[in-house]
C-alpha cells in the first residue's frame, strides 16, 4: 500500500460526502437494447417498422448516454448539494435549501415517488431511476448530512 502524502490528505479529501446516480446495470441494459432496436431498424421490410425501430434506438441511445454524461446526479457533503442532470445543473449551499422531501403521488393507481430539491426560485425533482436508490432514503441521507440540523 502506497504511502499517503500531506498534500492528499486535505480537508476535502476526508470530507464525507454520497453520490447518487443511475444504476449502471439498467445503462448497460438500454445501450445493448439500443443496438438491437437499431439492428432491427436496418433490417425491417416495411417502413413504419423501420421508423419505430430506429425511433426506440435513438431514445434507448439518449438515456444510456445522458446516464454517462450526467453521473453522479446528486452528490451531498458538508458543503451542500451538487446537482448534474440533463436539465438542471446546480451547486447549492446548505444555506440556499429551503426544503429536501421525498414526493409521492398515486394517479391512476400508480404510486411515483420524487425527490425534490427546493432552493427558493429553484426546484429541482429528480426521480429513483436518475438517483439508483429510493427517494426517501436518498432524503434521509440529505438530512443526515444537513448542519442545520432540518
Amino acid at each position: 500500500m502506497d504511502e499517503l502524502t500531506s498534500d492528499e490528505l486535505t480537508p476535502d479529501a476526508r470530507r464525507p460526502s454520497m453520490r447518487f446516480g443511475p444504476d449502471r446495470r439498467l445503462t448497460g441494459l438500454a445501450a445493448l437494447t439500443a443496438l438491437g432496436a437499431a439492428a432491427l431498424a436496418l433490417n425491417a421490410d416495411d417502413s413504419p417498422g423501420r421508423v419505430l425501430f430506429g425511433l426506440a434506438a435513438a431514445l434507448l441511445t439518449g438515456y444510456a448516454l445522458s446516464d454517462l454524461l450526467f453521473t453522479p446526479r446528486l452528490a451531498v457533503d458538508s458543503t451542500g448539494l451538487r446537482v448534474r442532470s440533463p436539465l438542471a445543473r446546480a451547486q447549492l449551499s446548505w444555506a440556499q435549501l429551503d426544503e429536501v422531501r421525498a414526493d409521492s403521488h398515486t394517479r391512476y393507481g400508480l404510486r411515483s415517488v420524487a425527490l425534490e430539491i427546493d432552493a427558493g426560485q429553484t426546484l429541482i425533482v429528480l426521480s429513483r431511476r436518475a438517483l439508483g436508490a429510493q427517494p426517501e432514503a436518498v432524503a434521509a441521507a440529505i438530512q443526515a448530512f444537513d448542519p442545520r440540523g432540518r
